[in-house]
């Protein structure tokens, strides 16, 4: 059996690698989540008999160690992949140098994003690191973004979400450290960026409709965002999509990919 750990597993994104991974019946699949009684969409697939959810919060030293116990008593002590997916915007998106903006509000954020997803990037692939080092895949998946790349910010002249850019931009920095740590023992760690993906919808029937406002300031990012792929048809991916593309990338990258961020696609096409 090969075993993986995707955690942030409750809906979107995460959910998705639960539904993917356990298709294959020879797959071990844990996902974690901060409560399973609150995560009404995992209830659906953690019947399967190659599905196991533990609960854990990525932000804890000590929670996370329990959450690695348990995942070890799952397995038989190892684990071959981790897919650390937690994460997400801390705050209302503060600007950087709007001076009617309360600097308060813009140090929380900036603190809010760096713990959420830098720092427990750390704290969780420390907690499962004894388990991966006995594993065969030996494999480390942030998944990040693209708005923590400073060359697609520098080419796009995109200013928005800029305390989870930096938090994203420390975990890109934080996958380059632990690739270069753990080289010697043929790990490969990778930041991956899932692209631009409509998380709105969990569920089919279940789905938030953008305000006109909303579509409106979309259409001013994508004038942005465009310019770092001229060919972009400004179109989301699905959920579906954006993870099978990323299980490909996973699948494929070996140890001279170690450390880089890399997009859906692997290249640095982001969109």
């Amino acid at each position: 059996m090969t075993s993986y750990l995707v955690t942030g597993a409750s809906r979107g994104i995460g959910l998705e690698f639960i539904r993917q991974l356990s298709q294959d019946p020879n797959n071990t699949v844990i996902g974690l989540v901060r409560s399973a009684a609150k995560s009404v969409y995992l209830q659906e697939v953690s019947d399967l008999p190659n599905v196991h959810v533990v609960e854990g919060d990525v932000t804890s030293v000590e929670i996370m160690k329990k959450a690695a116990e348990s995942v070890a008593a799952i397995t038989g002590g190892s684990l071959d992949y981790i897919i650390e997916n937690a994460g997400g915007a801390y705050g209302a998106d503060t600007s950087f140098a709007n001076p009617n903006n309360d600097p308060s509000t813009l140090v929380e954020e900036l603190k809010g994003n760096f713990e959420l997803n830098a720092v427990s990037g750390v704290i969780t692939t420390n907690a499962f690191l004894p388990l991966l080092r006995k594993g065969k895949a030996k494999k480390i998946i942030f998944i990040s973004s693209a708005i923590g790349d400073i060359q697609f910010t520098r080419v796009t002249g995109f200013a928005g979400t800029a305390a989870y850019g930096v938090g994203k931009a420390a975990l890109n920095f934080i996958a380059q450290k632990y690739a270069s740590e753990l080289a010697a023992e043929n790990f490969v760690v990778l930041a991956l960026s899932p692209g631009f993906v409509d998380t709105s919808s969990t569920k089919e029937g279940d789905q938030t409709q953008p305000s006109e406002e909303d579509m409106k300031n979309l259409q001013a990012v994508f004038d942005q965002w465009v310019k770092s792929q001229p060919d972009w048809d400004r179109k989301p991916l699905t959920v579906q999509d954006s993870v099978t593309k990323q299980l490909k990338v996973i699948s494929t990258v070996g140890p001279k990919d170690s450390g880089k961020l890399l997009s859906q696609n692997g290249n640095t096409a982001w969109l």
